[in-house]
C-alpha cells in the first residue's frame, strides 16, 4: 500500500531543483502546475522581477470555508505566524490571479527545514480550524465546573467544505474535540466497500489492545448529534458519517497536534485509496480466474480427424496423440 505523506513531494522536488540550479550559478525557469488531492492546485513560477525569487501559489476548494471559521486570529495572521520563522519565505500581500494565497520564496535563503515547511502549505491551511478548536478547548477546560453541574459545552461548529458534496466538521468541548467526516458514495459497489472499511475502523480498536489509545471511531448512516441542526436525517441516502473523538492525550503538545491533524486531513484520501485498491485487486483476481477457465476449455476441445473416412491405404500414417489429447504432428 502507498504511504501518503503530509508534505507534497512534487513541491519539495521542484524547489530543490531550483535551489541546486542557483548554487551551480544558473537560473531555472519554472512555470509548473502541481495537482493535489481534494481539488487543490499549486503553481510554482519565477517572479517577474527576479528569477532567484519563486512564487508558490495555492488554490483549494476549502479556502472559502476555512476563511469563514471565526477565531481569535484570522487565517492570514495564522499563516503569517506559521511562516514567520520559515527562512526565505514570506506571504505575498497580493495573491496570484486565480489563486487564494501566494508565497514569495528567496532561493538563496532556503534551508532543508524551509523546504519541508513550504511543501506542507495545504496541511497548514487546513489546520487553521483545528487550531481554533484546540484554543477553544483550552478555554473551556480551564472554566470551573459548578458542583454537580454539567461541563461547559461550546456552540461552535467549524465546517470545512473540501469537496462539492463532502464536508469536515470540528466540534470542540471541555473534555474532547469531535471531528466528523461526511462522505458520499455514488457507486453502489463503493457503498458496500465503504461500509466494510468504515466498520473495520470501529471494530479494529475493540479487538486490538495495542491501539486502545487511538481516537475513538464511530460510523453511522445518520448525522451524529453534533450535526442534527446542520443536516437533516436521511437528506441524502448516499452519505455516511465517520466520527473521530480526540481526547487531550491526542493533542497535548505541538508535535501531537500536528500529527493528529495531518492524519485526519489524509483520512479521506486513504479511505478512498483503499477502496480503489481493493476493487483493482478483485478485478485482477477475476481476470486470472477467467484466463485459467479459458485454458481448461481449450484443453477440453476435441480435434477433428484429418484422415478421411474409408481410407485404408497401406501408406497412411497412424494417428498418435499425447496424454493431454493433442494430436502429434509428424
Amino acid at each position: 500500500m502507498l504511504h501518503l505523506q503530509p508534505q507534497n513531494i512534487l513541491i519539495q522536488k521542484t524547489l530543490s531543483e531550483a535551489f541546486d540550479a542557483l548554487n551551480k550559478g544558473t537560473s531555472l525557469t519554472l512555470d509548473r502546475i502541481i495537482s493535489d488531492f481534494d481539488y487543490t492546485t499549486f503553481h510554482v513560477s519565477n517572479s517577474p522581477e527576479d528569477k532567484s525569487i519563486l512564487l508558490l501559489s495555492i488554490r483549494t476548494k476549502a479556502w472559502q470555508s476555512v476563511q469563514k471559521c471565526q477565531g481569535s486570529i484570522g487565517l492570514l495572521d495564522y499563516l503569517q505566524s506559521k511562516y514567520q520563522g520559515c527562512s526565505g519565505a514570506a506571504i505575498s500581500p497580493q495573491p496570484e490571479m486565480g489563486y487564494d494565497l501566494t508565497l514569495q520564496i528567496t532561493l538563496s535563503q532556503l534551508t532543508g527545514e524551509s523546504l519541508v515547511q513550504l511543501s506542507l502549505l495545504k496541511t497548514i491551511v487546513l489546520s487553521y480550524p483545528f487550531q481554533l478548536a484546540f484554543d477553544e478547548f483550552a478555554q473551556l477546560s480551564s472554566t470551573p465546573v459548578p458542583v454537580e453541574g454539567t461541563p461547559p459545552v461550546s456552540n461552535t461548529l467549524h465546517t470545512v467544505q473540501y469537496r462539492d458534496e463532502e464536508s469536515l466538521f470540528i466540534k470542540p468541548a471541555s473534555d474532547r474535540i469531535t471531528v466528523i467526516f461526511e462522505t458520499s458514495f455514488q457507486d453502489e459497489t463503493d457503498k458496500i466497500f465503504g461500509k466494510v472499511f468504515l466498520q473495520e475502523f470501529v471494530d479494529a480498536r475493540k479487538r486490538n489492545r495495542s491501539i486502545q489509545s487511538a481516537p475513538q471511531v464511530l460510523f453511522s448512516h445518520e448525522p451524529p448529534l453534533e450535526l442534527q441542526h446542520q443536516i437533516q436525517p436521511r437528506s441524502d441516502p448516499s452519505k455516511r458519517f465517520v466520527t473521530f473523538v480526540l481526547f487531550p492525550r491526542h493533542f497535548q503538545t505541538q508535535e501531537l497536534q500536528f500529527n493528529s491533524v495531518a492524519q485526519l486531513i489524509l483520512f479521506r484520501n486513504y479511505f478512498h485509496y483503499h477502496i480503489k485498491c481493493s476493487k483493482a485487486y478483485m478485478h485482477s483476481r477475476m481476470r486470472f480466474r477467467v484466463d485459467s477457465f479459458i485454458k481448461v476449455l481449450n484443453r477440453a476441445k476435441v480435434d477433428e480427424e484429418d484422415d478421411s473416412k474409408g481410407d485404408s491405404s497401406v501408406h497412411a500414417q497412424p494417428t498418435r496423440r499425447t496424454i493431454t489429447g493433442r494430436k502429434m504432428v509428424y
